[in-house]
Protein backbone atom coordinates (compact mmCIF):
# COMPACT_ATOMS: atom_id res chain seq x y z
CA UNK A 1 0.00 0.00 0.00
CA UNK A 2 1.33 3.40 -0.90
CA UNK A 3 1.09 6.43 1.38
CA UNK A 4 -1.45 7.92 -1.05
CA UNK A 5 -3.61 4.80 -0.69
CA UNK A 6 -3.18 4.99 3.06
CA UNK A 7 -4.39 8.61 2.97
CA UNK A 8 -7.58 7.47 1.24
CA UNK A 9 -8.18 4.67 3.77
CA UNK A 10 -7.70 7.08 6.67
CA UNK A 11 -10.04 9.61 5.07
CA UNK A 12 -12.67 6.92 4.64
CA UNK A 13 -12.27 5.95 8.31
CA UNK A 14 -12.84 9.55 9.37
CA UNK A 15 -16.11 9.56 7.44
CA UNK A 16 -17.18 6.33 9.16
CA UNK A 17 -16.27 7.75 12.58
CA UNK A 18 -18.43 10.82 11.95
CA UNK A 19 -21.55 8.80 11.19
CA UNK A 20 -24.31 8.95 13.80
CA UNK A 21 -26.41 5.99 12.70
CA UNK A 22 -24.53 3.21 14.53
CA UNK A 23 -25.84 1.22 17.46
CA UNK A 24 -23.51 1.22 20.48
CA UNK A 25 -22.28 -2.25 19.48
CA UNK A 26 -21.62 -1.17 15.89
CA UNK A 27 -19.85 1.96 17.14
CA UNK A 28 -17.60 -0.14 19.37
CA UNK A 29 -16.74 -2.45 16.46
CA UNK A 30 -16.01 0.50 14.16
CA UNK A 31 -13.83 2.10 16.84
CA UNK A 32 -11.86 -1.12 17.22
CA UNK A 33 -11.34 -1.36 13.46
CA UNK A 34 -10.29 2.29 13.35
CA UNK A 35 -7.77 1.72 16.15
CA UNK A 36 -6.29 -1.21 14.26
CA UNK A 37 -6.02 0.82 11.04
CA UNK A 38 -4.46 3.73 12.93
CA UNK A 39 -1.83 1.45 14.44
CA UNK A 40 -0.88 0.00 11.07
CA UNK A 41 -0.85 3.48 9.51
CA UNK A 42 1.44 4.78 12.24
CA UNK A 43 3.86 1.92 11.66
CA UNK A 44 3.81 2.48 7.89
CA UNK A 45 4.59 6.17 8.42
CA UNK A 46 7.42 5.31 10.83
CA UNK A 47 8.83 2.84 8.31
CA UNK A 48 8.68 5.50 5.61
CA UNK A 49 10.50 7.90 7.91
CA UNK A 50 13.25 5.34 8.52
CA UNK A 51 13.68 4.84 4.78
CA UNK A 52 13.86 8.60 4.15
CA UNK A 53 16.45 9.06 6.89
CA UNK A 54 18.54 6.20 5.53
CA UNK A 55 18.31 7.64 2.01
CA UNK A 56 19.44 11.01 3.35
CA UNK A 57 22.42 9.42 5.10
CA UNK A 58 23.28 7.47 1.95
CA UNK A 59 23.24 10.69 -0.06
CA UNK A 60 25.47 12.41 2.50
CA UNK A 61 27.86 9.51 3.12
CA UNK A 62 27.73 7.97 -0.36
CA UNK A 63 27.66 4.45 1.11
CA UNK A 64 25.57 2.75 3.76
CA UNK A 65 25.68 -0.78 2.38
CA UNK A 66 26.91 -2.13 5.72
CA UNK A 67 24.61 -0.28 8.10
CA UNK A 68 21.96 -1.43 10.54
CA UNK A 69 19.46 0.89 8.84
CA UNK A 70 19.93 -0.80 5.47
CA UNK A 71 19.67 -4.22 7.12
CA UNK A 72 16.32 -3.20 8.63
CA UNK A 73 15.08 -1.77 5.35
CA UNK A 74 16.24 -4.56 3.07
CA UNK A 75 15.75 -7.40 5.53
CA UNK A 76 19.07 -8.91 4.55
CA UNK A 77 21.84 -10.00 6.88
CA UNK A 78 24.40 -7.57 5.49
CA UNK A 79 26.19 -7.12 8.80
CA UNK A 80 28.54 -9.79 10.05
Amino acid sequence: MTLIELQKVLGDRVEVCLRNDFTPEERQEENEQTSLIMGVAKQMINNGDLILRAEKLMAQQKNLKHSYAMELINGKGTLE
